[in-house]
């Protein structure tokens, strides 16, 4: 029997897609972009997210189906641009930019908690596929490009789902204050070639939240938790199931029965 166009671009892809997963880490601000402050003077932001960063690095060290590339590993200060090329150039399948957030200038000091996602709003997706179909050099190319734009940020969302129940599950569904389109600055997830979500870890000014962000027991957990969801979205992946992120189950879930034909 001879096969069908769309196995054989099926077997292209899954051959191309590489045998170690990449995930790009991005430990928000850094340098003298300090990024929210806590009840600790001498620490900030930049601190929490490099260390849970480092924490994830570390877990997954021994996984050699998995690379992690933290886009800062030092206290410095990273323009953003230079993040997303940090990404792109390590031929990342994954990109996590982490941060710790404050209650707004409108909010009560202290009295917000819990961790959100962001993913790019649809408008900015439809922005980044009008860029890249206008510098393709054809029109079929430029279909494939906008296709690709468009996969990716569907992945995106997928990712972003399971980075939400693994942290709900380690820290709380209380805790879980969704995953939204708006509300934080998301340049830092503009341009990149992969799935892309920012996590908001909790509020640094919260009165019992704050402290347990700074504490080595919080920051393991929660390192913990994205480790998990890293393995999980790369476990899918690899299996070249038809769709390697959206169909991963939750994790308090048994995997379900491989449907017929499906290896």
């Amino acid at each position: 029997m001879v096969p069908s166009a769309a196995s054989l671009a099926l077997a292209a892809f899954l051959a191309a897609v590489p045998s170690v997963f990449t995930v790009a880490i991005d430990p928000g601000h850094g340098g003298s972009n300090r990024g929210a402050p806590t009840k600790n003077q001498d620490v900030y932001e930049k601190h929490v997210t490099l260390a849970i960063a480092k924490r994830v690095q570390k877990l997954l060290a021994t996984d050699r189906n998995l690379r992690v590339v933290l886009c800062r590993s030092t206290d410095s200060l990273l323009p953003i641009r230079s993040r997303v090329r940090c990404a792109n150039q390590a031929g990342a399948r994954l990109f996590i930019s982490l941060h710790a957030n404050a209650a707004g200038p409108i909010e009560a000091p202290g009295s917000q908690v819990g961790f959100e996602l962001f993913v790019l709003p649809t408008t900015e997706v439809d922005k980044e596929v009008t860029r890249t179909t206008l510098l393709a050099p054809d029109d079929s190319e430029a279909a494939w490009a906008g296709h690709r734009v468009r996969e990716t940020a569907k992945q995106s969302l997928a990712a972003a789902v399971r980075i939400e129940w693994r942290l709900a599950d380690t820290l709380g569904r209380d805790r879980d204050r969704g995953i939204k389109q708006k509300g934080a600055t998301l340049d830092v997830l503009q341009g990149l070639d992969m799935p892309a979500v920012l996590v908001e870890v909790g509020f640094l000014d919260h009165e019992t939240e704050g402290p347990y962000l700074l504490s080595e027991e919080g920051q393991r957990a929660i390192a913990g938790a994205l480790a998990g969801a890293i393995t999980d979205l790369r476990g899918r992946e690899q299996r070249g199931l038809r769709e390697p992120m959206t169909t991963a189950p939750r994790p308090s879930q048994p995997l379900s029965q491989p449907e017929a034909g499906e290896k």
